[in-house]
């Protein structure tokens, strides 16, 4: 019996299988639709994809297709992960773990998956993560020279892409990787302000830069008020959301929104009695903007044993600066469950859990989720992390697998 072989055809995107009988000799060929090969191919993970691509031209092609890659990045948004990264030995290395199940159990485990790891260096900050991708400052050396810029970074596929050095004279340099639903966009925000010795930190140049251009090239754009961005932003249905602090040597004093897609600056009060920390956390409620923090009982609104409870500010009306405000008290298992653990939020799951990790890795390296509605904390412990130990670590919730190459093209 003949050995069946296969042919392809990159014009229809097809796998076709020949075979021939010993009666007749004809051939018959039985073409695999695009669509099924899709079906098949989004079964594997993020990172079979990239093997995958260097079977053939036609793998290679069908799995760089637009519309594939958009295919994989929904169903991956149907499943969020949890990505961590660790900072160890200058580099940044990158793990994911399926989201938390069994909310009735007071402990679990969970072994998470490596992905692959970036070089940073000590100024490196991490800028943004949206569908995906992150954005962090990235110290490289061109001509000789040293400089910072930013880099957007895809774990899932491996890659880092630099990116233009911001146009400025200026020391400090603060950016946010944006996203617009609308047009499909990602950007990158970022901001500049005056040397060391200058106690006006308020923030002079404002410049964005568009992503799936051929030439990547920073433009100026203007704010109505200078300002200092103070935290990590929050990126909410086309709107990016960050606390910021206007005048000189000011504490946190309003937070700002910029619409991607317009590119303009709005601010929204805080409202009367509500008081922002160092440990506050803005977070997605329900499509609109949530701050979450401790009951102001320590500095900078410290979280630990001794916390007694959250307080949870939702923004009702950006125009009126409304603002609704729910407390939840902690029930008496938190003070045995976190013991001596020092924590920052993390963010709110669509579950309706707060969860909360610590800055940097211990012996071992925990979760913590506090469900507002049963009034319970649970510790997740994150196994096989016993190499990071005293590393800073940042954890991320509602992660997506984004199998999408990076070029100047995204």
């Amino acid at each position: 019996m003949k050995t069946r072989r296969q042919d392809v055809s990159e014009d229809a995107l097809t796998i076709s299988r020949q075979s021939s009988t010993s009666i007749d000799r004809r051939e018959n060929t039985e073409a695999i639709p695009t669509d099924l090969i899709f079906e098949i191919l989004l079964k594997l993970p993020a990172k079979s994809i990239a093997r995958c691509r260097c079977v053939s031209k036609l793998w290679s092609s069908i799995l760089v297709r637009p519309d594939f890659t958009e295919l994989f990045l929904t169903r991956s948004s149907s499943l969020p992960q949890i990505l961590f990264s660790f900072e160890k030995n200058s580099e940044l290395f990158f793990f994911t773990a399926p989201r938390i199940q069994n909310p009735d159990e007071n402990s679990s485990l969970v072994s998470p998956s490596y992905h692959t790891k970036v070089p940073i260096d000590r100024s490196s900050q991490i800028c943004g993560h949206v569908r995906g991708l992150l954005c962090l400052t990235h110290l490289r050396v061109l001509k000789g020279r040293k400089e910072t810029v930013p880099m957007i970074c895809n774990p899932s596929t491996g890659q880092a892409l630099p990116l233009p050095k911001v146009k400025t004279r200026r020391v400090k340099v603060r950016s946010f990787l944006v996203y617009d639903p609308i047009e499909k966009q990602f950007k990158v925000l970022s901001m500049t302000w005056p040397c060391y010795g200058n106690d006006d930190k308020n923030c002079k140049e404002y410049q964005i830069l568009t992503l799936g251009t051929q030439t990547l090239s920073w433009r100026m754009i203007d704010c109505c008020l200078p300002h200092h961005p103070a935290h990590d932003g929050i990126c909410i249905d086309g709107c990016l959301y960050y606390q910021a602090m206007v005048g000189p040597l000011s504490g946190i004093s309003t937070i700002v929104c910029f619409d991607v897609r317009s590119e303009k600056f709005s601010f929204v009060k805080k409202a009367r009695g509500m008081a922002l920390y160092g440990q506050s956390a803005l977070v997605n409620y329900e499509g609109r903007l949530g701050a979450i923090q401790s009951d102001g009982l320590h500095i900078a609104g410290i979280i630990n044993s001794q916390t007694r409870s959250l307080e949870l500010w939702v923004l009702v009306d950006a125009e009126k600066h409304e603002w609704s405000r729910h407390v939840y008290v902690l029930p008496p298992m938190w003070k045995n469950v976190v013991a001596e653990a020092e924590l920052n939020i993390v963010g709110r799951t669509s579950t309706n859990e707060i969860v909360l990790s610590r800055h940097y890795s211990s012996v071992a390296f925990y979760l913590f989720y506090y469900n507002p509605e049963r009034n319970t904390v649970r510790r997740v412990e994150i196994q096989g992390m016993d190499e990071f130990k005293h590393s800073r670590v940042h954890t991320f919730l509602d992660h997506v697998e984004d199998v999408k190459l990076l070029h100047y093209n995204l």
